[in-house]
């Protein structure tokens, strides 16, 4: 038997990335791309496959690969030149919720956070954790060249869904108060066909080329499964800071956003905010009179449109790909006035019992126990009852106690 000298377990480390840095642990990850772990698991288990089998599942996987790096290089790039451009012109100076106003590029991204609840404690007590307090949506518009995000807070109470109707608006919101007047605008956002990649949000852009609201703006996704950007950066620093706060009310949370970064990058927009207040639209049905669908849109990754084409798409799979003109404008209309708005989508609010739940069940674990509280105000409705069928209560024969 060989006699070496053992080594601790920190020199074992330290001489293992000296010697094999590019051999590493896996870390836990979270939010994969199901088609690489699906590839993964094929050729870890291809034993039984013939050679030409592999080489095409192989084929399959860096093909794959391939796309997914092609539209990370060009959102870099994108951002690269928003940079450069942000700082050119010195924007940190320009008024913000201009419309059409400085001859440049500016790329912005936008995505959902994970809904949060409030009232939220740092040292939480044990049965509110089976509880079910307050929700809160986080909606975070990115200025790629400024390295900021704007995060809309939307309470359950005045939230309309998380559908295309309440992406638009928001976004809306943000070019009407927080863009930086850009005529030319590119829209990065991930693959969820429900919230962003769909007719509405298409239609809203060409809606803005056709309005004079900008020059040209470009859509832009990544493959689907590799869509980690801006937003969920911004979002990161967030969630730390959350995990160490504690807020009862809105107000509250909207503190621990602008306290989540030293430099102020992240800030925080509420629905009801007296300067700048968020109105809902019902876009989808505002441009069903004037836009066609978009055929296969699931197809592509890149959707263009400019003044100098207006009512058509220019559309391609992906980065590498050639363009496609699709037009989307119906025949004979013609749109309204720029100033001509869709109907506003009034919130449904809590329902009663929602009122009184967060009343009975969740207001007595917060600091601030009064009727006036307002995550969890009294409610002004009466309590609804809850109705037993006594049909239902009734026990199955099978399961019936003998009689005595």
């Amino acid at each position: 038997m060989l006699n070496y000298r053992q080594v601790s377990l920190s020199e074992f480390k330290k001489v293992w990335l000296e010697q094999t840095p590019h051999i590493l642990i896996m870390k836990p990850a979270t939010d994969l791309c199901p088609k690489c772990q699906r590839y993964v698991h094929n050729i870890s288990n291809a034993g039984n496959l013939s050679e030409e089998e592999k080489k095409t599942m192989l084929d399959e996987y860096m093909c794959h690969l391939d796309k997914a790096k092609q539209q990370r290089e060009y959102y870099r790039e994108r951002c690269l030149l928003s940079k450069e451009l942000f700082q050119t012109h010195d924007l940190n100076q320009t008024e913000r919720g201009q419309v059409c106003t400085m001859d440049m590029t500016q790329m912005y991204s936008f995505d959902f956070a994970q809904q949060i609840h409030y009232p939220h404690h740092a040292q939480e007590v044990g049965p509110l954790f089976f509880k079910t307090p307050r929700k809160c949506q986080a909606f975070g518009v990115c200025a790629e060249g400024a390295g900021e995000q704007v995060f809309y807070l939307v309470n359950e109470a005045e939230e309309v869904g998380k559908g295309a109707n309440t992406v638009v608006s928001l976004l809306h919101h943000f070019f009407e108060h927080w863009g930086y007047g850009e005529k030319d605008a590119v829209l990065q956002m991930d693959n969820c066909a429900g919230q962003n990649k769909n007719n509405t949000m298409i239609r809203y852009g060409m809606w803005r080329i056709m309005t004079g609201r900008h020059r040209s703006i470009e859509f832009s996704l990544m493959e689907a499964g590799h869509i980690k950007f801006s937003p969920d950066w911004h979002f990161g620093l967030w969630k730390m800071k959350w995990r160490h706060s504690t807020a009862e009310t809105l107000d509250e949370v909207a503190e621990s956003v602008r306290h989540s970064s030293r430099n102020g990058h992240n800030i925080p927009q509420l629905i009801n905010d007296a300067e700048k207040p968020v109105s809902f639209y019902d876009w989808t049905s505002f441009f069903e009179a004037f836009f066609k669908k978009l055929p296969s849109i699931s197809k592509f990754h890149h959707f263009r449109m400019s003044e100098e084409s207006p009512g058509v798409v220019f559309v391609k799979a992906y980065r590498s790909s050639a363009e496609k003109p699709i037009n989307i404008l119906k025949k004979g209309q013609q749109l309204p006035n720029v100033d001509t708005l869709p109907c506003v989508i009034t919130p449904k609010g809590l329902d009663a019992a929602r009122q009184w739940y967060l009343y009975d069940e969740i207001r007595p674990f917060c600091r601030d126990t009064s009727d006036s509280l307002q995550s969890c105000p009294k409610p002004v409705c009466p309590k609804p009852r809850v109705k037993i069928d006594p049909e239902k209560r009734k026990c199955p024969k099978q399961f019936a106690s003998p009689e005595m």
